[in-house]
Formats: structure tokens, C-alpha cells, sequence
């Protein structure tokens, strides 16, 4: 048999007995082969570190989920500087890092400011007086709206009245500041307020020489209401017209005002003896 063909088989005959050997458990691999040869866990991948600095804190934390990093944020106090933005990071932008490797940040974090902290100046500029919080007194009884401001802390109060034909007599129409305005507790407070509907004037009709139907109509087109009808006799006058009215023509009435007229008749004539 020549050499090559003694050798093929040979490398056969021992890659076979190697795999039963492999198979039944004789040879253990594990304890062959280096400990990460056979690990079924991928190698960590490489990522570049982004840059987080100027980014909110936020921001930087969606950051370095998309590129599989972890941060350690630290917080720094500096003035003038607005809270929860990057000041520095470590490692810097571009550094070759494993993912899972953290990131240290610093953060900015504003300074608490106090009284004691205040400058001058800063002093000068705060207003010192009380504010209060304007309330919704729409539709409300005048008097209720004035208790409820009172309690509120506000008491220059300015009224105006109005005639309304929607808001009924002595309720709140409109009032200024509006509410949930923040205000000093020394502003004035302006409200208007419902005199009820209007009254309005009309001018009384001359009814006199006019039929009872006519006389009907003219009071109730002038916005008047007929009172007593009394029926009189005066032969020298003509019969079935309006001689008189209790309210003399021309004068100026309230709407609705009741007026009485006398309607010129023929006496009845009595029977008997």
C-alpha cells in the first residue's frame, strides 16, 4: 500500500474515533479548549462614545441607550447655568468603548437661591406685597360677591350698575381683573352689576271718541293693559265712544301700566210704574 493512501486512511480511522470519543463523553472539550472558545454569550460589541455634553439629562440618558452605554451622572452646583445640562463627560467623545461600559457625567445643577444667597440687588427687585388670587364671581348675588372678594383678600371694590334684560337684578355681569388673575391684594376690583330689564316709557293714546274694539287695540298696541270699562250717559256726546280715561293722553307710563276708560252709553230704560 503507498504512503498516502496508509496515511488518508489512517487520518480517517482517527477522526472517527475521535468523534464516538467526543460524542460518548470521553473526551470533555471544555477542559481542552481555552474557556471562551466554546461560550455561547456573542463578544461584547464596540461602540464610539457619543458626545452628551450640552445635551439635557434626558436626552443624554436616550442617547447612551442607542448606543448601548451606561452613564453616571454627578451632579455640580454652578450659578447661571440652567439644571440638567451636560458640563463634561468621561471617556471623551470618540473613545473606543465595549457595550455595557458606563459613562461618567457631570450635570449641571442650578444654585439654590435664598435670602441669604440674594444680592442687593436682587433684594431691590422683589415686590414685597401680598398677591391674591382674583375669583369667579359671575352670576353671583351682589352681596355674596362681595363676602366671597372680602374673604379673598381684595377690598377696593368699584361698582357700576346696568340695565340687562338677560342677568337678572342685583347679579354680577362682568368683572375685571378676570378670575384666577394673580393680584395685589390693594388692586381694584372693578364689577358690573344687573339693574334687571330696562323700563321702558310709552306714550299714553287718545282714546277719546274712539270705539270700545278701537280703544282695545290702541292700549294694547302701546304696550298698555285695559283696565274697568264703566259705561256712563252723557246725551249731549255720542253713544258707544270713549268719553274718558284715567290717565290723560301724552303723558309718558311704564309699560304694562292699567288704564281705565268710560264708554258713553244709552241709560237703560226702566220698566214699571
Amino acid at each position: 500500500m503507498k504512503p498516502f493512501a496508509t496515511a488518508l486512511i489512517t487520518s480517517f480511522l482517527v477522526t472517527v474515533i475521535t468523534s464516538i470519543l467526543i460524542f460518548t463523553g470521553v473526551i470533555n472539550l471544555k477542559k481542552i479548549l481555552p474557556e471562551d472558545f466554546l461560550s455561547s454569550e456573542p463578544l461584547a460589541a464596540s461602540t464610539e462614545v457619543p458626545n452628551f455634553v450640552n445635551l439635557k439629562l434626558p436626552e443624554a440618558e436616550k442617547v447612551a441607550q442607542q448606543f448601548g452605554l451606561k452613564i453616571i451622572p454627578e451632579e455640580k452646583f454652578l450659578e447661571n447655568t440652567q439644571p440638567d445640562v451636560i458640563l463634561s463627560q468621561f471617556p471623551l467623545p470618540g473613545f473606543v468603548a465595549k457595550a455595557g461600559d458606563a459613562v461618567k457625567l457631570s450635570v449641571a445643577k442650578a444654585v439654590e437661591i435664598t435670602i441669604e444667597t440674594m444680592t442687593e440687588d436682587d433684594l431691590a427687585e422683589i415686590e414685597l406685597t401680598d398677591k391674591v388670587v382674583m375669583p369667579d364671581i359671575t352670576g353671583l348675588n351682589y352681596s355674596t360677591a362681595k363676602d366671597l372678594l372680602g374673604k379673598s383678600g381684595i377690598i377696593n371694590i368699584s361698582e357700576n350698575f346696568e340695565d340687562n334684560d338677560k342677568v337678572e337684578k342685583d347679579k354680577v355681569i362682568s368683572f375685571n381683573p378676570p378670575a384666577g388673575s394673580e393680584i395685589s391684594s390693594e388692586a381694584v376690583v372693578d364689577i358690573v352689576v344687573s339693574k334687571g330689564a330696562a323700563i321702558k316709557q310709552v306714550i299714553v293714546p287718545n282714546l277719546y271718541n274712539k270705539s270700545l274694539d278701537k280703544a282695545k287695540a290702541e292700549i294694547e298696541r302701546s304696550k298698555l293693559k285695559l283696565g274697568k270699562v264703566t259705561k256712563v250717559t252723557d246725551e249731549d256726546k255720542a253713544f258707544d265712544r270713549i268719553i274718558g280715561q284715567s290717565i290723560q293722553w301724552g303723558q309718558k307710563v311704564k309699560e304694562g301700566t292699567v288704564i281705565d276708560i268710560n264708554l258713553n252709553a244709552e241709560a237703560e230704560e226702566k220698566l214699571g210704574w
